[in-house]
């Protein structure tokens, strides 16, 4: 598992030692000892398990040997056999040798034996106590009970998924594929004319390019080279995207440093009218001196600004590798400071190959630290930069017990591509490499929402508003978090559309300067044919237009809130404020005509007051509020009949609170940082 992931990251070939295996008869055990231990600094598990396998045979039992054997085997993807090799270590010396006891249980929950795994989960735990990362490797742990006792196995088919031609997939890794069109893709591979070995001394090793597949009648079929790689460094190339105006193109190249680690870093292409320029690398305030960036996605932020999301090992992260991000100035042409995603995305393990869907505003990526099926599995949370919903497993017919990643869709939707190192139709055994995988969603519905937004105090055709703000977000029906999905402002008809998906809780609000902000939920769950709601807005002009709250009591003669009044401050006052975020209101009291003008005066301006420092306590701005008694100056009603007799019901409707918006505040709405 960890082999395919560092491979992929620094872009590391497959080379093998397996040369020596031919002498392998003349070697000491000491010797073939040393050789497995070049092979694992060099990342060549295959050679490192086939020289630790020699020297067993050698020098059988060492337990020390059998677990460095079984993590080759399983960060090589021959997961049976490391199954094996760790059990033996576990039911020999668990004490001794911990992890051995996590990593056999992982393998077990992986294979869907929990009942296995669980005890063996909690054996570790107790095993690890005192460890320097047993914070770390207890979560993991605790992930890994979780995703077996609680991960459903859907035995219904929703997916197609198939290997691509066998003229995409070669003999070595392929990965990092991304979309032209549709029927286009661009993808990473370390093409070699058939030769599946190199030795390290004699050979000159193939750099990994991109290359060109096409989709003909209905079969991926591999065509060339990718034709701007011409403009690319003559470095290892790890992977692309390209933004969301397709005029800039992002990608990652890597070279040995000076201690013979591969580094990575991002590098940059601009279009300028039909011709792509040379490549730029980007600046240190992104590309760290010591450590490694790579795998590049790009979206949009809530804002709608470039958003970079990258991996990196840097640290100050929340566990191994982590999904960092940084926005483009594109006035300036400038890169702001890189960020962490958050420990909603990175988890104590390692996050990766992160794919962002610009339509839906999704994120999707792959992990190990997150509750799994096994290996890294594919998961994906609605969000952007540092606020995200809770992530998602994307299911078990993706994921399986071997690696997923690299996952991206198309722009049609319902369809994509990723990349696994799991077992092909016919294959028994397999130690190499990741293939890419096409998958069709077989059960895709079209759900849509549209409607209109109008100003409420018009009619005939001149109320429908054009460039109403209309903003989709995706709920978390657990939480009530919310994260922005999409956003557009409305046509010259006041008209707009997004497209849903199933199963999921949708709100939409409303911005548009001088007007309340409306909302309408939508929840898709339990739709399963295509369907379209309709959702208008009816949109009111609040400035300087007085509101009156009801029920909004003291206790006689006096300035202070009663409960209920409170709760009715909370649903009303306090609600259009957290709303509408940017609005200046002026909170006013009003009395009836009882009592001298000064008194009046003074008891509803204590009375506004009240409802103001109510409000500051509650987390609104002193700066949005201004509290104003009018005492009785400005009825509503006369406090007396005609007759001169005293008028109750119109007194009460005297006695009132009321606030109205006198301005806004000049600041630009972030919803999500």
């Amino acid at each position: 598992m960890s082999a395919i992931r560092v491979i992929l990251i620094f872009t590391m070939f497959f080379s093998s030692l397996t040369g020596f295996a031919q002498q392998e008869e003349t070697y000491s055990a000491g010797k073939l000892k040393k050789l497995a231990q070049a092979a694992e600094y060099i990342k060549d598990w295959q050679s490192a398990a086939e020289c630790y396998t020699l020297y067993l045979e050698k020098k059988s039992p060492d337990y020390k040997v059998v677990y460095r054997l079984a993590e080759a085997q399983r960060k090589g993807g021959n997961y049976s056999a490391a199954q094996e090799n760790y059990k033996t270590v576990y039911e020999k010396e668990h004490e001794k040798f911990p992890l051995a006891g996590f990593q056999y249980a992982k393998l077990l929950a992986a294979d869907g034996k929990c009942k296995e795994a669980l005890p063996i989960l909690k054996q570790f735990r107790k095993d690890y106590r005192g460890a320097k990362d047993e914070r770390t490797y207890s979560r993991l742990a605790k992930f890994t009970a979780e995703a077996c006792e609680n991960l459903e196995i859907n035995p219904v088919a929703k997916y197609q998924i198939k290997p691509l031609s066998e003229g995409v997939n070669g003999s070595h890794i392929e990965g990092s594929p991304f979309y032209l069109d549709n029927n286009t893709i661009v993808y990473n591979s370390l093409k070699t004319k058939g030769k599946e070995i190199f030795n390290v001394e004699e050979d000159e090793i193939p750099k990994r390019k991109f290359y060109v597949a096409e989709k003909e009648s209905g079969v991926w079929q591999h065509k060339s080279e990718w034709s701007q790689t011409e403009l690319y460094l003559q470095y290892e190339i790890a992977n692309g995207a390209f933004n969301v105006a397709r005029d800039r193109f992002y990608f990652s190249a890597c070279e040995p440093n000076s201690i013979g680690k591969m580094a990575c870093d991002i590098y940059v292409m601009q279009k300028e009218g039909e011709t792509w320029q040379a490549a730029k690398k980007l600046p240190p305030i992104v590309n760290s001196p010591i450590y490694t960036e790579t795998q590049v996605a790009v979206g949009l932020d809530e804002k709608e600004r470039e958003t970079i999301y990258f991996v990196s090992d840097r640290r100050d992260g929340k566990g191994g590798l982590d999904i960092w991000y940084t926005t483009y100035d594109a006035d300036k042409d400038t890169y702001k400071s890189v960020r962490n995603c958050g420990s909603k995305i990175n988890s104590v393990g390692d996050e990766m190959t992160p794919f962002y869907n610009p339509l839906n505003r999704t994120l999707f990526f792959s992990s190990d630290g997150h509750p799994n099926y096994g290996g890294l599995d594919i998961f994906k949370s609605s969000g952007a930069r540092t606020k995200w919903l809770e992530p998602e497993n994307i299911g078990n017919e993706i994921n399986t017990a071997a690696d997923e990643l690299y996952y991206v869709e198309s722009k049609k939707g319902g369809e994509g591509i990723f990349a696994s190192n799991r077992l092909k139709p016919g294959e028994e055994e397999k130690f190499c490499c990741d293939d890419l995988y096409e998958f069709r969603d077989l059960n895709r519905i079209q759900i849509s929402v549209s409607g209109a937004a109008f100003d409420n105090m018009k009619v005939g055709q001149d109320r429908y508003m054009e460039g109403v703000t209309i903003r989709l977000f995706k709920k978390d029906p657990k939480t009530g978090e919310e994260a922005l999905v999409q956003s557009m402002k409305t046509n010259e008809d006041g008209k707009y559309q997004f497209q849903l998906e199933p199963d999921q809780f949708y709100t939409l609000k409303t911005e548009k300067l001088g007007f309340l902000i409306q909302e309408h939920d939508i929840i898709t769950t339990g739709v399963e044919r295509s369907r379209r709601y309709i959702k208008n807005f009816a949109l009111e002009y609040y400035i300087g237009r007085s509101i009156v709250v009801e029920n909004i009591y003291y206790e006689f003669d006096k300035a202070a809130l009663t409960k209920e009044s409170e709760i009715t401050i909370d649903t009303t006052i306090y609600e259009i404020l957290i709303e509408n975020p940017h609005i200046i209101i002026e909170l006013s009291s009003h009395t009836d005509s009882e009592g001298s003008d000064g008194y009046n005066e003074n008891l509803s301006q204590r009375r506004a007051e009240s409802v103001v420092n109510y409000l500051i306590q509650k987390g609104i701005p002193k700066k949005r509020l201004t509290p104003k008694g009018y005492g009785e100056s400005k009825p509503r009603a006369p406090n007396k009949n005609p007759d001169g007799s005293d008028n109750p019901e119109g007194r009460a409707k005297n006695r009132r609170t009321e606030f109205k918006v006198i301005g806004e505040l000049d600041v630009e709405v972030n919803y999500k940082d």
